[in-house]
């Protein structure tokens, strides 16, 4: 009589389980989605918005474009940009995906950032969700898939990539459906959690790359690690990737200056002072800026930020001070774009009234697990908490 009682309750849990799912299934498309980085693509608001500046790195940006849009039959299916921190990679990388985005040819872009969006295991699936965004024979295809096997989503990558990109599409092409040759962007590759991540990644691409079992163009853009520089030299990645280093280099002094006056304009706009747009800042501070930058980018970008923020009437000051900071700095023989970024950061934090030095250091401990640069709304949290000053804590947002 019990064991009667135990079957009939199992067939009633197993009815109930059954109706629950015809009644309310789940989508494979949305089981992918929460296995993906929606901040990681190149247009969320986690990202920080840093495409180039008009009429900057021009010949960069058309290189790559026309890698993706006019070559039928490129050389190689992979890009590979190289160059130290600060010389503009993920300004680039953003500027082509917003380009190629409107112009249809854009499949997916994921940016790596430190700690933030840095799992290595939601690249492919971030990629898979967002060319099911813009393919819709990819994207029945990968949402009947995934509803059969949920656990396609949970595998190591190259499992991933086998099952969520290479097997929809090589489906759709035996139906007759061609995927069209889109341009696939990963930024910040050396950001990627793990060593053997970044190399493996490399490798997934590379071969399916000389398989021909995927149609995409592949960019990738990083910093020079010695465990990246390995990979692509290894078996025949080199074949099948166009290399190109992006250095630090005086040849750039004039997209510098460029830059430079761009943003003092939006400065003297935004506060309302056109009538200083003919003489501040001068012709000779802009060159101290630009033989201070020395080609790294990411000096003017720094020097921006912190005379326009906060947004309050002290910008002459405080430009004025950082030019102090740099004329000390030459004298001492500091010539190196990096140990002259270095001064204008010391120069930045002595700012912070001692008082507050102790918390402010705190917060730059704390966040640094969950940092990003555009992630105000985090810090002026985190200075409420530990009741520092506003002015400090857009300080420490600048860096």
């Amino acid at each position: 009589m019990l064991a009667s009682r135990t079957n009939t309750a199992d067939l009633v849990s197993s009815y109930v389980l059954a109706s629950e799912i015809l009644l309310n299934p789940v989508l494979g498309i949305d089981i992918l989605y929460e296995a993906s980085d929606p901040g990681a693509a190149f247009d969320s608001q986690d990202h920080y918005d840093r495409r180039c500046f008009p009429g900057t790195r021009e010949q960069y940006i058309t290189d790559i474009t026309n890698w993706v849009t006019e070559s039928v039959d490129p050389p190689s299916s992979m890009y590979w940009m190289r160059g130290p921190a600060g010389v503009g990679k993920s300004a680039i990388a953003q500027t082509c995906a917003e380009k190629l985005k409107k112009s249809g040819h854009l499949g997916a872009a994921f940016f790596f950032t430190v700690n933030k969006h840095s799992n290595p295991s939601r690249l492919f699936t971030t990629i898979a969700y967002q060319l099911a965004t813009t393919l819709s024979d990819y994207r029945a295809s990968i949402d009947e898939k995934i509803s059969r096997d949920r656990t396609l989503v949970e595998k190591k990558m190259p499992s991933q990539f086998r099952s969520l990109i290479v097997e929809p599409i090589q489906e759709l092409e035996k139906q007759g459906k061609r995927v069209p040759p889109k341009a696939i962007f990963i930024d910040g590759l050396d950001e990627c959690a793990g060593e053997d991540a970044q190399a493996e990644i490399i490798e997934i691409i590379a071969f399916s790359v000389r398989e021909g079992s995927n149609p995409f163009h592949w960019a990738i853009f990083s910093r020079a690690e010695p465990r990246i520089v390995s990979t692509f030299k290894q078996d025949i990645i080199p074949f099948v990737t166009h290399p190109v280093e992006l250095p630090v280099s005086r040849k750039a002094d004039g997209e510098i200056e460029m830059y430079l006056r761009g943003g003092f304009k939006n400065i003297l706009e935004q506060r309302d002072f056109p009538q200083l747009l003919s003489s501040w800042p001068s012709d000779n501070d802009i060159r101290t800026l630009v033989d201070a930058a020395a080609g790294l980018f990411a000096h003017p970008a720094a020097v921006l930020r912190h005379v326009a923020y906060p947004p309050d009437l002290q910008f002459r000051e405080r430009l004025q001070s950082v030019l102090d900071t740099l004329s000390n700095a030459g004298k001492q023989g500091s010539i190196s774009p990096f140990s002259q970024l270095d001064a204008l950061y010391v120069h930045i934090m002595k700012q912070i009234p001692e008082c507050y030095l102790l918390s402010a250091q705190f917060l730059l401990f704390y966040s640094s697990g969950n940092w990003h640069a555009d992630n105000r709304h985090y810090v002026f949290m985190l200075s409420c908490m530990f009741r520092i000053r506003l002015k400090t804590s857009v300080i420490i947002y600048m860096l």
